[in-house]
C-alpha cells in the first residue's frame, strides 16, 4: 500500500527521457564538535593533517556522458538532517538552476544547510554554497561557500583551471589557508555534486566507480561500490532502493569508511531520487533523509504526509 501510494503521487519518467544535465554532499558535511550538517565540507577531516607530499594513484573516470544522467537543471531535494537521538537538527536543501550561461552544459547547483530546532538556539548555523559545474565534463568549475549565520566564520572560494591543471583556493577570512596546488585528476566534485552523480551511475550489484572530491582545499579519491538493492522505510512509504557504499578512501577519511559505516540510498527507479545518506560516528549515526523535492520534468511537488 505504502509503495503504491509512492507511485500515485510521482509518476514514473519515460525510459527515453532526455535530461539537461548538472551537478553537492551532499555528500554532505557533519560537524561533530556543534551537532550540525553541512553538505560543503567535513570538518572532522579538514582538521587533520594530511601527509605533505601525496602520490596519487593512477585511475581513470568513467565517460561523463554515460554518467551524468543525475544532473538536471530545475530540480530541488530537500532533507532532514538528524544525529542519534535528535530526529532534526538540520535542514539541507541542494537544487540545481540555470546559470543564464552561453555555454549550455553548465549548471549551477546550490546548497543551503542550517541548524532548525533547539540545536539552532544553540549552534545558528546557515552555510550556503555554490558551485558551477559542467555537466558535459562532468567537473566542477568553481565553488564558493559562506556562513551567514551568526557565527559567519567561512567565506571561501575555489576555483578550477583544467589548463594549467591547477586550482586557486582562497580563504577570505584565513588567507594563511589559501593555496594553489596541482589538481591530481580532471574531474572534481563538490559533496552536493556528487551525490547527484551517483544518480547518473548505472548501478548493477558489484559495479564500482571513482569519485573525486575537492573540499576546501583538499582532495580525497573515493571508490564507491553499488550494493545491490534493499527496501527501505522514507516518509513516502517503503521505496526499493540502490544501496552504495564507499570501499576504499585516498588519502584515509573519517566519513567515507567501508564496512557498512556509511551508505546512500538511490530510489532504483528511473528518477533515482536520492533519498537517505548515513554516516556512523563515535557519538551517533549522521543521517540526511529526504522531506520533499521536486523534478524537472515533472511539476508536482513531492512531500512527506508526516510533517
Amino acid at each position: 500500500m505504502l509503495e503504491r501510494r509512492f507511485q500515485i503521487s510521482l509518476p514514473k519518467f519515460h525510459a527515453n527521457a532526455k535530461y539537461v544535465f548538472i551537478a553537492h554532499l551532499l555528500l554532505s558535511v557533519f560537524s561533530t564538535s556543534s551537532i550540525a550538517i553541512n553538505p560543503n565540507e567535513i570538518k572532522e577531516d579538514t582538521e587533520t593533517k594530511l601527509p605533505r607530499e601525496i602520490v596519487w594513484p593512477e585511475r581513470e573516470f568513467p565517460d561523463p556522458r554515460k554518467t551524468a544522467d543525475g544532473f538536471n537543471i530545475g530540480e530541488r531535494f530537500q532533507f532532514r538532517g538528524q544525529w542519534g537521538i535528535f530526529r532534526k537538527v538540520a535542514e539541507i536543501v541542494i537544487s540545481t538552476e540555470d546559470p543564464n550561461h552561453s555555454n549550455p552544459s553548465l549548471l549551477e547547483v546550490k546548497t543551503e544547510a542550517r541548524t532548525t530546532g533547539l540545536i539552532k538556539a544553540v549552534f545558528p548555523l546557515m552555510l550556503k554554497g555554490y558551485t558551477l559545474l559542467d555537466s558535459a565534463e562532468g567537473r566542477i568549475l568553481e565553488n564558493r561557500v559562506t556562513d551567514e549565520g551568526q557565527s559567519n566564520e567561512k567565506e571561501t572560494i575555489t576555483r578550477f583551471n583544467f589548463e594549467t591543471g591547477k586550482i586557486n583556493h582562497v580563504d577570505k577570512l584565513r588567507p594563511e589557508k589559501n593555496q594553489i596546488k596541482d589538481l591530481p585528476y580532471a574531474a572534481p566534485l563538490d559533496y552536493a555534486s556528487a551525490i547527484l552523480q551517483i544518480r547518473g551511475w548505472k548501478l548493477d550489484k558489484g559495479s564500482i566507480y571513482p569519485l573525486f572530491i575537492s573540499s576546501n582545499g583538499r582532495f580525497y579519491l573515493i571508490e564507491m561500490e553499488a550494493k545491490g538493492t534493499e527496501t527501505i522505510t522514507t516518509q513516502f512509504g517503503n521505496i526499493k532502493a540502490f544501496r552504495v557504499e564507499p570501499i576504499s578512501a585516498y588519502p584515509r577519511s573519517k566519513i567515507f569508511r567501508e564496512g557498512g559505516k556509511m551508505a546512500i540510498w538511490v530510489s532504483a527507479d528511473d528518477r533515482r531520487v536520492p533519498l537517505r545518506l548515513d554516516i556512523k560516528t563515535s557519538i551517533g549515526t549522521a543521517s540526511m533523509r529526504l522531506e520533499e523535492f521536486t523534478l524537472n520534468d515533472i511539476p508536482i511537488l513531492a512531500q512527506s504526509s508526516s510533517n
